[in-house]
């Protein structure tokens, strides 16, 4: 791996990329857009603001200079099709590009852009190769066991999702002794376990499922889980998250899983 250019967005995933290819020694260069939050790391590296109408010409020099690998990482708004102002190169794409906004939906909006991207010449990297030990293998990796009625709340959960999952509507619910307590929509994660809380039974243990969609393109979405995320379930009284093993990335992992073991949530790869 060698120039790499990381179309980056918001939360702490770039921050740990950066400092992944910084050890490796890996030349790299940030796009970054428009009304669109990121870590101040990046304002430390070699970047450059865009409009989101001009990122296939900056694309197209950077290419030029010897960058021929993408990376697509953190959190990305939607823009408003009012505040893409394409120039020569993006125009043509603008038609497809608004339908596909139009019909909502991440999983088209990542496929598309991927689809381009080769397109036009670029190898799109697949974050599992580049920061391999933030993802975490199959079974119980806690030490809070699980009971049997928790694993066939993971098997239901499981069914849910990946029968929703054509839908692209989310990647995560919650579920106690059976019952579906809510179901991840725009509001997103966290979001979802906040307000899951009302509505638990606080004698019974529930139970984050959080998994990749079916046919989801894992190199631009994949499933993230953080501290904030681990944080939340234990106020909630959630006592474990299951997850995509070797799909779901996890930052700052070593942290995760040292409160995870302090509290006794356990994180369960599917």
């Amino acid at each position: 791996m060698k120039n790499i250019v990381l179309i980056a967005g918001g939360g702490d995933l770039p921050t740990e990329v950066i400092k992944k290819l910084k050890e490796k020694k890996i030349n790299f260069f940030c796009l970054i857009f428009e009304k669109n939050p990121v870590s101040k790391i990046i304002f430390k590296t070699n970047y450059k603001l865009i409009n989101f109408g001009k990122i296939i010409s900056e694309l197209l020099k950077l290419k030029d200079l010897g960058f021929k690998q993408v990376v697509l990482v953190g959190k990305l708004k939607r823009p408003n099709i009012s505040d893409i102002k394409p120039d020569f190169n993006s125009i043509k794409v603008i038609p497809k590009l608004a339908k596909i906004l139009l019909n909502g939906g991440d999983n088209n909006l990542l496929h598309f852009c991927i689809s381009y991207l080769i397109n036009i010449g670029f190898k799109v990297l697949d974050l599992r190769k580049i920061i391999p030990e933030n993802f975490l293998n199959s079974g119980n990796i806690t030490k809070t066991r699980l009971s049997k009625l928790q694993i066939d709340d993971i098997k239901k959960g499981k069914k849910i999702l990946d029968c929703i999952s054509k839908f692209d509507i989310g990647q995560s619910l919650v579920i106690q002794s059976g019952n579906i307590i809510g179901i991840e929509a725009a509001q997103g994660t966290d979001k979802l376990i906040k307000d899951s809380y009302n509505y638990l039974n606080k004698d019974e243990k529930s139970i984050l499922v959080k998994l990749a969609k079916v046919k989801q393109n894992l190199k631009a979405d994949l499933p993230t889980i953080g501290v904030k995320t681990i944080i939340n379930c234990s106020k909630s009284g959630i006592c474990g998250i299951a997850f995509s093993a070797n799909k779901t990335l996890f930052i700052n992992k070593h942290k995760i899983l040292k409160y995870c073991n302090h509290k006794n949530i356990f994180l369960y790869g599917v």
